[in-house]
């Protein structure tokens, strides 16, 4: 889930370049950061642990540079673990995404050779054995591809030899794009570090070796070295959707346009939810595949499905779903769903499924992601760029879309077209009108809490779950979702004077089941706050949401998302990068 960045060109500022793509990457992990460029006909580095921030560096001119942010797998966040990796001549460096799980066997054969290692990472061994290569005679290209041919696990890698002025990149699910200039080119992990200086991108497929230099990029096969086209793509949006207009971070950002998102969805995507309806329809044995939050999102769906079209699908997480995988056959349609498209979990759940001959389909928000790319059937999420660590708009558009295509399924989109309206407006008006101010104020009376328990029931049980989730990782609260139902089966013994506990209570057949709940949580001293369109003697405090009818997740979601960003805010942590997490997960 590291940020990589890389430059090949004309001499220039190579160091602040590279440095201010790594900030706009620095939600793939922000453990440590580096840079490396050429200094004479040997590498200069700058690397330390932390976040960016307002770090700059010193780094000469130099026609070649690149960089690295970092989240930490192996080797603890360490100056001397933070990425470029360097030879033991000087003339060589590596950055790497992912996890070599033969890295022991590799490093322990190099060690016998003579190598000195000067750090505790499983990246340091890919620059020696490319050493190794290199002293043997063979080319950078073919020391790499040898290399990496070695290496077990998903990874991607990035190799600077700058006696050659030539970057050389290759991977295995971890993502990497090419970006195609004039008189200089680019490789990141991200196309968000590159519209700055280029729209046209190649994605590189897996096993394909790219060899960057400044007047031409070469694509070849990792395992027989045989030239490869070169399938140019154009990103459709630019550098201007990056910045926080005027926002005090990202996450405040991203949860005011969900307003936006969930309109768009009602009013442009009938051929979108046409088309997975009938996907649907046709297939025997539907799975709703995600991970963290878009688990949450296709938790929600499966109660979608059953409650609008009467149609059985089944929600798996995506790290489980190759235990499951007996279910599958050639009719069955596996649905992933993610953000990023990069996920490692569900790009092997989606191997698992295309090898077992079903169909594969997305609701992804990176377009020329692997998701995006392997699928049958692409649904883009359509919710920009989303750089907060916490995703907000992006499981958003999941619920609306899935409620859009629950609905055509079942014969009656312009009732979902109707409802996701009601919700995009009644998103907006609780900003308008003071609903983060409200928030807030709730935020005050809890933000010593040490524990926070959530229930729901029925189509708003996954909220609960998503609620909790959301408040734990940005503000560390420790906060637990239930199905209302399941309190006095144990979990109720958690329950102290003065326990917060959030309780979903939309205006549909659950409520009177849910206010039985938590009366029940209210009479062993919790701290009952209602999130409902309707008060109830029950709540303590009450956050007012609009009644939405199916489309209650959605806006639900809101005051759970602001609540754990008020939290971290008036506990003094960064809602943006919350601790030991990343944006993209590509290590499983």
């Amino acid at each position: 889930m590291c940020g990589i960045f890389g430059y090949v060109g004309q001499p220039t500022e190579v160091g602040p370049m590279v440095l201010g793509a790594l900030k706009q990457l620095e939600y793939r992990g922000y453990d440590s950061w580096g840079v490396a460029t050429r200094d004479g006909g040997r590498v200069a580095v700058e690397k330390q642990t932390g976040k960016i921030g307002t770090a700059t560096v010193t780094l000469p001119t130099s026609p070649i540079g690149f960089g690295h942010t970092r989240w930490a797998t192996h080797g603890g966040v360490t100056d001397a673990n933070a990425h470029p990796h360097l030879d033991e001549s000087g003339r060589l460096a590596v950055i790497h995404n992912g996890i070599i799980e033969n890295f022991r066997e590799l490093r322990d054969e190099l060690v016998a050779r003579g190598h000195q290692f000067r750090s505790d990472t499983d990246t340091e061994v890919v620059v020696h054995l490319v050493e190794e290569g290199i002293a043997g005679g063979q080319s950078l290209v073919d020391a790499t591809r040898k290399t990496f041919a070695r290496l077990h696990g998903l990874n991607a890698i990035i190799v600077m030899d700058v006696t050659q002025n030539e970057l050389v990149a290759v991977k295995t699910i971890s993502p990497l794009i090419v970006g195609l200039g004039r008189g200089a080119n680019y490789v990141a992990s991200d196309t968000t570090a590159l519209v700055e200086y280029t729209r046209d991108v190649v994605y590189l497929e897996d096993n394909q070796v790219a060899v960057l230099r400044p007047d031409e990029v070469i694509l070849l096969d990792l395992h027989t070295g045989a030239p490869l086209p070169l399938r140019r793509e154009r990103v459709d949006w630019d550098a201007g959707d990056m910045g926080l207009g005027g926002y005090p971070d990202f996450m405040s950002k991203e949860m005011a346009e969900q307003g936006r998102v969930v309109r768009q969805v009602a009013t442009g995507y009938t051929e979108y939810a046409r088309a997975l309806s009938d996907t649907i329809w046709e297939s025997y044995g539907t799975f709703l595949v995600g991970c963290g939050t878009a688990s949450y999102a296709a938790l929600t769906g499966s109660y979608l499905f059953s409650r609008i079209a009467r149609r059985h699908v089944n929600a798996v997480l995506g790290s489980e779903f190759k235990y499951q995988e007996h279910f599958l056959t050639n009719r069955s349609l596996a649905l992933a769903l993610s953000q990023s498209g990069e996920t490692a979990d569900i790009i092997e759940a989606m191997v698992t499924s295309r090898a077992r001959g079903a169909k594969i389909g997305a609701l992804v928000n990176v377009r020329g992601s692997t998701l995006d790319r392997m699928a049958d059937l692409s649904i883009p999420l359509g919710a920009g760029p989303e750089q907060c660590v916490l995703s907000t708009k992006a499981y958003i558009a999941k619920l609306a879309i899935l409620t859009l295509t629950a609905h055509t399924l079942a014969g009656t989109p312009e009732i979902a077209r109707d409802i996701l309206l009601r919700a995009a407006d009644a998103l907006d008006r609780f900003l308008a009108e003071g609903g983060s101010a409200r928030v807030r104020a709730v935020a005050e009376q809890i933000a010593g809490a040490d524990h926070l328990y959530v229930i729901g029931r029925g189509l708003n049980y996954p909220t609960a779950l998503e609620a909790a989730l959301k408040i734990k990782e940005v503000s560390y609260v420790h906060a637990e979702g239930f199905a209302a139902g399941e309190l006095k089966h144990g979990v109720i013994a958690l329950l102290t004077a003065g326990t917060p506990c959030l309780v979903f209570a939309p205006i549909d057949e659950t409520r009177a089941d849910i206010l039985s709940g938590a009366m029940e949580m209210k009479s062993r001293g919790g701290l009952i706050i209602g999130i409902s369109p309707l008060h109830d003697p029950v709540f303590d405090l009450h956050l007012p949401v609009a009644d939405v009818g199916d489309a209650s997740p959605i806006v639900n979601a809101l005051p759970a998302q602001l609540l754990g960003y008020h939290l971290a805010k008036l506990r003094g942590y960064d809602p943006d990068k919350p601790r030991n997490l990343a944006k993209s997960v590509t290590v499983k």
